[in-house]
């Protein structure tokens, strides 16, 4: 039986321009600690699924819901010992370089059965159209069958091909591994395979590989040219695959974290093309595998752009796919009459003028509780804390001293935890009103802080991990109200140096102190760096340092700054710091 007839029965005659890809949104790995940490941006997959979507390269149409697979299925690759230990928070959290107490265990199994389905379901539909498909997540390469590491639970290529292999497909299968990192895990997984080919470029050596595996190492500071010269060697000793896996790997970006190839973003784009070409009319599946650099979503996207025949397409520098998706969802939720929009009620008037009844609080005279539920609801926050394991989540709003307060509560372990504490006001600076955030603190109560995730100064529980979406919601509260931007006071030095990207000192020399404390602190990582500045150990010109708390805005429309004066101020200033025993 040949390939095409053998697959025909599951999607007989499927052709499109568009490239389908598999996506869930529970493709988002449940972990809170993971971007600071590690490096991993959890929200990568969404990055790139989002911008395809806005974009119009991908229609939703061409999205495919995948079906997890079974632990039948898994067994087919992994040993029974090794996957009962995976329902152990230890084991999973050495995987993905967490605590135990950040794991929640059935959350985090559901999302990898979830991506490997996806991976299956791409080499099934692969067959039916003859090109590529893409799944959004996966290429768990370093997952053996019997241990799993990198980031990698279970091996989702070597899954889907054994089931392939249990449903009849007996041809040539090609894995062209693109990751920054071996194939060591694919590799024992499909060690002595008659009809597998592995060919691999990373730019690591990890020790030695299976016989049989067609590994180049990429040399330290190559160039695009040179890297795509030794990725045509690779492809003209391939063989001619029925069917190949792609792991068009994010991490191969010069400035990424953990990979060491160093493309830049377009060498990555002359990678995946030269990949197509030489790919073109065999089925094939196409997964992101690993990316630790702030535009490795970048990477995946101009794989499915040249997967769409659109690979000359620039991605712009400053798009930003949350803010992108947010204001998106904005748009939507004013067409749809949203409930941010509630006009006083009979019972709010009455209780105003002491007739009967309680006013109604609401947050800076506009939201209500149950108006910012549904925004947290419709803006997928709420399903993000169900994720971690807090049910029946609600929101509770009311007054204090120094402004209004918003609290996000929800319940484990049989009590309710406070998870979410703003304080918000109007405040005018310099001489324009801002949407002024007093206080803020996502909290994730569950989680317990480790050698991992240290204590940041200022924090009494572990972090949520939602500090960019909250950003959002705020900034799409202030243009509600009219409001020039966002607005804080940081009282803390890794709080400043997070907001950075989209914050600015008001004041342009407060501005240049801070852009040369970056400097002379960039050699020491966040943590010590701020506990530095906390502890006093932090000298400026030579005279003792005391972190200085000023007012940090984001505004909704630029204006002119004054660059003079801050490069005046960050050239003058030379900050030092003395050992914590000097």
């Amino acid at each position: 039986m040949s390939v095409w007839s053998w697959l025909g029965r599951w999607f007989p005659s499927l052709r499109s321009e568009h490239v389908p890809i598999f996506y869930e949104e529970d493709y988002r790995l449940p972990l809170t600690g993971i971007e600071s940490t590690v490096g991993v941006e959890p929200r990568g997959v969404d990055f790139t699924t989002w911008y395809l979507l806005e974009k119009h390269v991908v229609r939703p149409s061409d999205v495919y819901r995948p079906r997890p697979v079974s632990y039948a299925e898994m067994s087919r690759v992994h040993d029974a010992t090794y996957l009962e230990s995976l329902s152990l928070p230890e084991t999973l959290a050495r995987i993905y370089a967490v605590d135990p107490s950040e794991v929640p265990v059935d959350t985090l199994l559901s999302n990898v059965r979830l991506v490997c389905g996806g991976t299956l379901g791409a080499a099934r539909l692969a067959f039916g159209r003859r090109g590529p498909v893409v799944n959004m997540s996966g290429g768990f390469h370093h997952a053996a069958p019997s241990r799993g590491g990198g980031f990698c639970a279970v091996n989702d290529i070597a899954i889907a091909l054994a089931s392939l292999n249990a449903d009849g497909y007996e041809g040539q299968t090609v894995v062209l591994d693109l990751d920054a990192h071996p194939p060591d895990g694919t590799a024992e997984c499909l060690a002595g395979h008659p009809k597998v080919w592995i060919g691999s470029l990373s730019g690591s050596d990890w020790g030695s590989l299976p016989e049989g595996v067609d590994e180049t190492r990429v040399p330290e500071g190559i160039t695009d040219d040179g890297y795509l010269a030794l990725l045509e060697a690779t492809l003209s000793r391939m063989p001619k695959p029925d069917l190949a896996f792609v792991i068009a790997g994010c991490d191969v970006l010069a400035g990424d974290r953990f990979g060491r190839v160093g493309l830049t973003v377009q060498g990555a784009r002359r990678r995946d093309q030269l990949l197509a070409r030489a790919l073109r009319g065999v089925p094939s599946v196409w997964l992101p595998g690993g990316g630790y650099h702030a535009e490795s979503w970048k990477v995946f996207a101009g794989t499915v752009l040249v997967l769409s025949g659109m690979g000359g397409r620039r991605i712009k520098d400053r798009y930003d796919p949350l803010s992108a998706r947010y204001q998106r969802i904005s748009r939507l939720l004013s067409q749809e009459g949203e409930p941010l929009d509630e006009p006083l009620t009979l019972e709010d008037l009455e209780g105003s003028l002491g007739l009967g009844g309680t006013l109604q609080p609401r947050v800076l005279g506009y939201y209500t509780a149950q108006s910012l539920e549904y925004a947290l609801f419709r803006y997928g926050l709420l399903w993000q804390v169900e994720r971690l394991g807090y049910s029946r989540p609600r929101v509770e709003v009311g007054s204090t001293g120094v402004g209004d307060r918003i609290k996000v509560l929800g319940r484990a372990g049989g009590q309710e935890h406070l998870l979410v504490d703003a304080v918000v006001e109007r405040r005018t600076i310099a001489g324009e009103p801002f949407f002024f955030v007093n206080w803020l603190s996502l909290r994730h109560p569950r989680a317990r802080f480790s050698e991992r995730r240290p204590q940041l100064p200022g924090q009494d529980v572990p972090g949520l991990g939602l500090a960019r979406e909250a950003t959002e919601m705020f900034v799409l509260m202030a243009k509600r109200l009219g409001l020039a931007g966002v607005a804080s006071r940081p009282m803390w030095y890794h709080l400043a140096v997070v907001a950075r990207a989209r914050f600015r000192f008001v004041d342009p020399a407060r501005q240049g102190r801070f852009e040369a404390m970056m400097r002379d602190l960039a050699h020491l990582p966040l943590l010590e760096a701020t506990r530095a500045v906390a502890e006093g150990r932090v000298s400026l010109n030579g005279e003792p340092y005391r972190w200085e708390p000023d007012d940090v805005v984001l505004r909704l429309e630029p204006v002119p700054v004054d660059t003079d004066v801050i490069a005046a101020e960050r050239e003058r200033c030379h900050f030092t710091v003395e050992s914590r025993h000097g």
